[in-house]
């Protein structure tokens, strides 16, 4: 805003005096503090990849006395089932059809039935035969389509009879393995049937007529829309699917695709029930039917081609299932499985990269594509070197596969930052539990969330995290998901999935999922020799997510999340609450797990789980340092909890306290890499590089990955050990030949080891691989200036301020260089915007790196560069102090007086500003700023000739002053000037087509002489640049007089112009 017009001059004030830059103690100062740094960022990073889940095994030990669902408490007996099935289940006539039925409701003399759809005749009149044998017409209230929809009905009839009705059970109440019943009356057979078995199955995707409970027990013609019970005689279900049904069509899924063959094998063997929930669907006004049933229907109905099912379509394409053997702790022979995601063919030979955990420590492995055919892998086609959690695996078929585009598009950490939009990402795999059933996962990535504030600077971060080191996402990632595909909006792989892979994990498992970037599996692939030709990557940018879009993301029926019964255990709450935080619904998530604890205040895993949530995505430390201190006095061994207590005092810079709790997480998890890498990263802010060498040398033992050998190198080159960096970023080069990071490492090595040629050649190789990559141009550029290169240092920061335009440490790394080469002026516009970018990055306070700055001031020069520092925060008192200390030391300077008269406007005092503009004057009299924003103190006040003189003054200066010429203009319309202001409007127009003031000016004045079609187009030009300027508050503030505000009143109260706000 132009409110204070000075403030958009800052920037371009020109002509200040030598001894401003005498000092140059600052620059120098900050630029050595910045080689300090070089690598304080590559640790922090560490910790956050290795937050672990809560076991099944830990979780069943808390609960074990609590009831598994409200059945624990009213099961009946078989006795008792036989009874109520004889009650509740009717026999319903329908011409040459007919089957079974089930009482749901009574209102009045109005019994309602529920049944199957195919049991329904299209023609004629249905009848229902109740318990008692009695026969009533019957009116089909609603009815589904069995083919494509859902394969129910409701009846309705009238008797004055009473019959007993069947209650409803809640989703909690649906499980595998629970013991279930299934009532009907067969066609070969006069009697009521009623079946026991097992849920074997619950199909995430229905299948066609929405069939999703797969059981074992026999259901035979004539039982279909019969009830299936659980142990408390509540209604589940509704038979309707025999096993082995003769059309294979039966068993296709509702939204258009198809098992794979061993799938369809598994179904063909159990009956299917329609969900009693389903209902919902098919008769949403039944009176019956609970508000969540509704709602819950509603926002999960099929989405049809939305960006989702793109996605959805892609993944099931591409993401294949890799089957394995095992033995287990007691050497037994086990059945397990992982996912993969195919990457390339040549000839008749497929690609498929994989997590490498997945096929090190078994045997037999098939790979089983999307046509759900089998193929053998050999293992001398798996390749998987060390270092690297990720393998590739070949196999031969004459079948045509689709080949997954990899993205190798650059996501910045600061994303999360500087963009309000969440970078959301999905993942694909086969979970063991689902049996050969796909699953697809939503979630975001987690980088600045969980990163920025830890990181005292930001160098190599961008690069590690996602060129070099894994990918961190809220992702469920079940087991027998690792390896499979992780996927941006587009639907192109960004990585895959390398989650902990558990047979004890079940789904609370609370925390982070992390994977491989894409850019290590292209690594990958050129290490394996695969060509270049045969690989599809893209870099392109993602699209953003619209709102209207993460609505449908949110309620799709892929990641459709039941809300558990309010009746429902602890455990199932949490088990909701463990996905609700995957799409970021924080604030639901914190109130269901404090509800949770309030109900078993003892339930340590809940109080984890808040912790983890306050700590991340909750921005409240103090209050996730209370749950965690909870849940470890609640299980003192529980080091996932001690691990993330120091992670969040880390985050706070208690670095003592949080190498307390790490040592307290290592002595109950000894054998967790991420406690050492986390461990090295504190003692690396303490400064105690021996010790952060020795914990870091023991990661490698436990796992030599090529980031640990990063890390190890980054420390010995912060302790100039670089020789042993250089040793370290060979091994990491050695494991990783395409890391553009190591290379950076490396070169940075080289030169400071004099050896210019190679550190120039390993630099030179990081950026061809890594061209985009601004990470590199700031690790080249702080070696250049280290060696006093100040004109390469210059070349290395414009590069990165071209491809990151916000990058505030890029502005002061330059602005340090600016001064070495005496570019005082673009100097301190580089510091200026620096401060500002850097303030808005952490959120309004301020780095160390400006923080060194408010600390040391000892001269004029550093109590002015304080000043700015000051400003940036909004801090005027401060600012107005620093400045004057500036001045009261002997900075006699123009621009420290520019500087202090912008305080004291901001301040209201504008005799103070007026006496500072007024020495600038004197100071430079050719400095067409000084005139300006004196000039916009004497219009505030009223005084338009002396406004007008300066104003001029200063256009006499400096032609394309845009701002006077825009100043003019006013003073002339509310002095009755009105072609004068417009022709002032103009050429401020002519001048800067981009500016939206001159035309929405341009625009009030024209509407106000009749020209009324002309100013609503030229008014839209200009709302189109900046909104801004349809607010009456911003026109007074930029200094619109009365009467040109109250013609622009008019033009924004116009149809036209309201509608174009509200777009």
């Amino acid at each position: 805003m132009k409110a204070l017009q000075i403030e958009g001059m800052k920037n371009s004030r020109r002509g200040a005096n030598k001894n401003l830059y005498s000092y140059s103690g600052m620059p120098e100062f900050y630029l050595n503090t910045k080689m300090n740094q070089f690598n304080s960022l590559i640790i922090a990073i560490l910790s956050t990849c290795f937050l672990l889940p809560i076991t099944d095994a830990a979780t069943s030990q808390q609960v074990a006395n609590l009831p598994t669902s409200v059945l624990a408490n009213n099961s009946l007996s078989s006795e008792g089932i036989r009874q109520l099935a004889q009650a509740i289940t009717v026999k319903v006539l329908s011409n040459s059809k007919g089957g079974s039925g089930v009482l749901i409701s009574k209102q009045g003399q109005t019994y309602t039935v529920l049944t199957n759809a195919h049991v329904i005749s299209n023609k004629g009149s249905s009848r229902i035969q109740t318990p008692d044998e009695k026969i009533y017409t019957a009116t089909v209230i609603s009815k589904g389509d069995s083919l494509k929809g859902n394969d129910l009905a409701v009846l309705q009839f009238q008797s004055q009879e009473n019959y007993q009705i069947v209650a409803l059970a809640s989703t909690s109440n649906v499980s595998e393995n629970q013991e279930v019943f299934a009532a009907g009356f067969p066609d070969d057979s006069k009697k009521l049937v009623i079946s026991n078995g097992k849920i074997s199955l619950l199909s995430t995707q229905p299948l066609v007529g929405g069939y999703q409970i797969g059981y074992s027990n026999e259901v035979r013609q004539g039982m279909s829309g019969g009830a299936l019970l659980n142990q408390s005689g509540e209604l589940i279900g509704i038979n309707g699917l025999t096993n082995n049904a003769i059309l294979t069509d039966a068993y296709a899924y509702q939204y258009g695709t198809k098992p794979s063959a061993e799938q369809l094998q598994q179904l063909r063997q159990l009956s299917f029930a329609v969900p009693i929930q389903t209902l919902a669907k098919v008769a949403p006004n039944l009176a019956i039917i609970p508000p969540q049933w509704r709602n819950q229907q509603q926002a999960t109905k099929p989405a049809g081609n939305t960006f989702v099912d793109n996605i959805n379509n892609i993944a099931e394409q591409i993401t294949v299932q890799v089957d394995l053997k095992y033995k287990d702790k007691n050497h037994q022979e086990q059945n397990g499985n992982g996912s993969g995601v195919i990457i390339a063919k040549e000839g008749n030979t497929y690609y498929v990269v994989t997590a490498r955990h997945v096929v090190e420590d078994s045997y037999q492995h098939q790979i089983i594509t999307p046509d759900g055919k089998r193929y053998a892998v050999q293992p001398d086609n798996i390749f998987k070197p060390e270092g690297l959690d990720a393998a590739i695996v070949k196999f031969t078929s004459n079948q045509t596969y689709s080949i997954a585009t990899i993205s190798t598009y650059n996501r910045s950490f600061r994303d999360p930052l500087t963009d309000t939009k969440t970078s959301w990402v999905f993942l694909s795999g086969f979970p063991k539990a689902d049996r050969g059933n796909r699953k697809l996962t939503p979630g975001f990535i987690s980088i600045g969330d969980a990163l920025v504030q830890r990181s005292e600077s930001n160098e190599l971060l961008q690069g590690y995290l996602n060129r070099g080191y894994r990918l961190l996402y809220s992702n469920l990632s079940l087991p027998g998901m690792s390896g499979g595909p992780v996927l941006d909006v587009m639907g192109e792989v960004i990585g895959i999935n390398t989650g902990i892979e558990n047979p004890e994990i079940s789904e609370i498992q609370i925390g982070f999922g992390y994977g491989v970037p894409s850019s290590s599996i292209l690594s990958l692939a050129t290490q394996a020799g695969l060509k270049k030709e045969s690989l599809k990557v893209s870099s392109s940018k993602p699209p953003i997510v619209k709102d209207s879009e993460i609505d449908l993301l949110q309620n799709h029926p892929l990641f459709a999340i039941r809300k558990p019964s309010p009746d429902a255990n602890e455990s199932d709450w949490l088990k909701y609450a463990n996905k609700v935080w995957r799409i970021r619904r924080f604030s639901e998530t914190i109130t269901v797990l404090q509800e949770i604890i309030k109900r078993k205040p003892n339930f340590y895993q809940a109080h984890y789980a808040l912790g983890l949530v306050l700590g991340s995505g909750g921005n409240d430390p103090e209050k996730a340092l209370a749950a965690l201190d909870q849940a470890t006095i609640l299980r003192p061994d529980y080091y996932e909890a001690w691990k993330f207590k120091s992670l969040v005092l880390l985050s706070v810079k208690k670095y003592s306290l949080a190498l307390i709790a790490i040592d307290k997480a290592i002595e109950y998890g000894a054998n967790d890499l991420g406690l050492y890498l986390q461990r090295t990263e504190i003692l690396f802010n303490l400064q105690r590089y021996p010790e952060a060498l020795a914990t870091i040398d023991k990661a490698i033992k436990i796992q030599p990955f090529y980031f640990s050998y990063l890390t190890r190198g980054s420390i010995r080159f912060q302790s100039q050990d670089y020789q042993g960096a250089l040793s370290d970023a060979n091994q990491v080069i050695k494991l990783q030949p395409d890391f553009a990071v190591a290379y950076a490492l490396r070169g940075a090595s080289h030169y400071l080891l004099k050896d210019t040629q190679g550190g120039l050649a390993d630099m030179n190789q990081a950026i061809k691989l890594e061209p985009d990559n601004p990470q590199i141009y700031l690790v080249q550029g702080n070696v250049r200036s280290n060696l006093k290169d100040y004109q390469g240092a210059l070349s290395d920061y414009n590069e990165v301020i071209k491809l990151q335009p916000n990058n505030g440490e890029a502005y002061l790394l330059r602005f340090g260089i600016r001064f070495k080469l005496e570019d005082f002026d673009g100097g301190l516009a580089d510091f200026r915007l620096g401060a500002r970018f850097l303030i808005k990055e952490n959120r309004g306070t301020l780095p160390d790196s400006l923080n060194a700055i408010l600390k040391q001031p000892k001269d004029g020069a550093s109590y002015f560069l304080s000043g700015i520092v000051r400003s940036e925060l909004q801090d005027f008192q401060g600012a107005l102090s620093d400045y004057s200390q500036a001045i009261k030391l002997g900075l006699n300077d123009v621009i420290v007086y520019l500087n202090r008269g912008d305080i004291y406007v901001q301040l209201k005092d504008y005799q103070g500003a007026l006496a500072d503009y007024s020495q600038a004057i004197k100071l430079q009299p050719d400095n067409a700023n000084a005139y300006f924003s004196r000039g916009v103190i004497y219009q505030k006040q009223g005084s338009d000739r002396a406004a007008l003189s300066d104003y001029n003054q200063a256009i006499a200066k400096d032609s394309k002053l845009v701002a006077a010429i825009i100043n003019i203009g006013y003073i002339k319309y509310e002095n009755g000037d009105v072609d004068g202001a417009i022709g002032q409007w103009e050429k401020a127009v002519q001048i800067n087509s981009s500016l939206a003031e001159p035309q929405m000016a341009l625009a009030v004045a024209l509407y106000a002489k009749g020209e009324q079609q002309k100013a609503l187009n030229m008014a839209q030009a200009a709302l189109r640049l900046d909104k801004n300027f349809a607010d009456v508050e911003v026109l007074k503030q930029n200094l619109w007089g009365t009467r040109l505000i109250d013609e622009a009143r008019k033009l924004l109260a116009t149809p036209s112009i309201q509608a174009f706000i509200k777009q």
